[in-house]
């Protein structure tokens, strides 16, 4: 797949989020809401500071193997040794994923 004539398999992930801890055998990431606005809205309702994200176990699996080395293909193949599926089917959820995370500023690209 391409993507601004740069194959997106060849693309390096690098975490920007690194406030993570594992829980239960996945990963779950943990965001400070630091902002006036974003205290401010947490007060009114009575919420924490903090909220967490937990990721399933492809994600987890996926966020571990993100160290600014491996590329979402080297990704794929690694998650292919553990998870049974196709590579086109594992292909499309990994692409999909690291998208999300790209978009919400969790990840960049290297």
């Amino acid at each position: 797949m391409k993507k601004n004539g740069e194959n997106f398999l060849d693309i390096i992930p690098v975490k920007l989020h690194l406030d993570c801890k594992r829980q239960g055998g996945n990963i779950h990431l943990v965001f400070t809401h630091t902002s006036f606005l974003q205290r401010t809205l947490r007060w009114m309702t009575k919420k924490s500071d903090t909220s967490t994200l937990e990721l399933d176990g492809l994600g987890s699996l996926v966020w571990e193997n993100i160290d600014g080395k491996n590329t979402i293909y080297e990704i794929i193949n690694i998650l292919l040794e553990t998870e049974e599926d196709t590579y086109e089917s594992m292909q499309q959820r990994v692409f999909m994923f690291i998208r999300i995370l790209k978009n919400r500023k969790i990840i960049a690209f290297k």
